[in-house]
């Protein structure tokens, strides 16, 4: 030891260093704020309303992000960031509201402004869920906003939906008219609402857009659910801290490695790099050994952590996310994008099972699928066709189209606003195997992207 320091008192300074540096840490903003938040997409806007006192958690230190949302939940919320006077009730306002539960006063206080609305038996049902659509509502009318000078539909929620996406609160292409709303999705769309009614400008610019690019074409690990994973990422070089770029999560099948599938792919690498300066692509790898895996639900958390780290460290526009798969690829593909419905815009298949879960919003598909495939279905695409047809809320309407190399397409017409689906099943391969990838399948893939949202 030096200067006559003792062993013991080196010991004490270090334990105080370190639990010095515990307790900064602590004290720290946003550090160890919910316990299941790190690699949510919507994790700034939830962190910015705690901060704020707005949202809480739960006495286990959770968020729960995923669950519903209910309706005098979306009450408290928007109530918290509104200048709204809060009253507690003399009296019940409605039969299923209690003057002796937390609810009552939110609820009744917006009742006598007329802000909310009851069901035809007298009830407000406060532990009930609550779509998107009725959530702009309540926003609109607590905060007042002008949205009759609006034109009129001929359903009531036009209006509401016209002026958020308008005003880029909610784009209308993430939800249908009866997609309930959930606890991140409300947190965004509140916070985003809040910055609205404070005259902040709101674009979908990633937080990554702040800072200098942090990430480039490489090989990352990441940790989901205490397993090491692996994507790989292309970053077109000299990308710009302030442009943002499209983003894609290409998933590979059960017997291709990413980096087998990223050489025929093509999306990033390849001949077809000077076409791709506008899109930043991310090839996860599946779990296990050969044959890989997507079936756990840790690759759904995959995906969420790649997105999540990507568009912090990168500038993202976050309304242009997009999946890609084929094979066993493609059915993750069509899994994510039902599952991140809300987060992801568009979505590519080529030879696989459709997924037909219970989605969080609608998703643009461009699916194809050849009669010859010997080793998927071709029912399969028909299915996954049917099942997209029906989570966008499609009508029956078609008509016949291609896209360039990917020919005998039929689209449905008719879809939610911006989320068309179309089924294609002609086009040359690779080796001319029926299962393979389509040659130029990269170029229409990228197209069919770039102009889900052309003007």
């Amino acid at each position: 030891m030096k200067g006559g320091d003792s062993e013991e008192g080196y010991i004490a300074h270090f334990m105080k260093t370190i639990i010095s540096l515990f307790i900064a840490l602590l004290s720290t903003p946003h550090v160890w704020a919910f316990t299941d938040i790190e690699n949510n997409w919507y994790k700034q806007s939830i962190l910015e309303l705690k901060e704020l006192e707005i949202v809480n958690g739960f006495d286990n230190g959770t968020f729960l992000p995923e669950d519903h949302t209910t309706r005098a939940e979306i009450l408290k919320i928007i109530l918290s960031a509104s200048d709204t006077e809060i009253l507690e009730p003399e009296k019940s306002c409605f039969s299923d509201v209690y003057t002796s539960s937390w609810q009552a006063k939110y609820v009744c206080s917006w009742a006598d402004l007329w802000i909310t609305k009851w069901y035809d038996d007298g009830t407000f049902r406060p532990n009930g869920t609550i779509t998107v659509l009725e959530t702009l509502a309540f926003w609109a009318r607590a905060f007042d906003l002008d949205i009759a000078s609006l034109w009129e539909g001929t359903q009531w929620y036009e209006k509401y939906q016209a002026f958020a996406h308008i005003n880029n609160i909610i784009p209308i292409h993430s939800y249908t008219t009866d997609t309930l709303i959930s606890r991140w999705q409300a947190v965004e769309a509140i916070n985003r609402m809040r910055k609205f009614a404070d005259k902040q400008k709101l674009d979908y610019r990633s937080i990554g857009c702040e800072v200098s690019p942090d990430l480039k074409s490489w090989s990352y690990e990441k940790e989901v659910s205490w397993l090491d994973r692996n994507y790989l990422l292309y970053v077109p070089s000299g990308m710009k801290k302030w442009k943002e770029m499209k983003l894609i999560i290409a998933f590979h099948g059960r017997t291709n490695s990413n980096d087998i599938v990223r050489d025929y792919m093509q999306l990033g690498w390849g001949s077809y790099d000077y076409k791709q300066s506008d899109f930043i692509v991310a090839y996860p790898a599946g779990m296990w050994a050969w044959p890989y895996s997507w079936s756990q639900y840790e690759n759904i958390e995959f995906f969420d952590a790649i997105i999540t780290e990507v568009s912090e460290k990168l500038c993202i526009d976050r309304n242009a996310v997009f999946s890609v798969g084929h094979s066993l690829g493609s059915y993750m593909s069509n899994k994510v994008s039902c599952l991140r419905g809300d987060v992801i815009r568009a979505m590519a298949w080529v030879a696989s099972d459709g997924y037909n879960g219970k989605c969080t919003g609608p998703v643009a598909s461009l699916i194809t699928h050849l009669p010859g495939d010997h080793l998927a279905s071709y029912h399969w695409g028909l299915n996954a066709y049917s099942y997209k047809s029906s989570q966008n809320m499609c009508s029956t309407l078609e008509e016949s189209t291609s896209i360039w190399d990917i020919k005998s397409c039929t689209q449905k017409t008719s879809c939610t606003p911006g989320n068309t689906v179309l089924f294609c099943n002609s086009y040359s391969t690779y080796g001319n195997d029926q299962h393979s990838w389509p040659k130029k399948g990269s170029d229409d893939i990228l197209d069919f992207f770039r102009e889900i949202d052309a003007k």
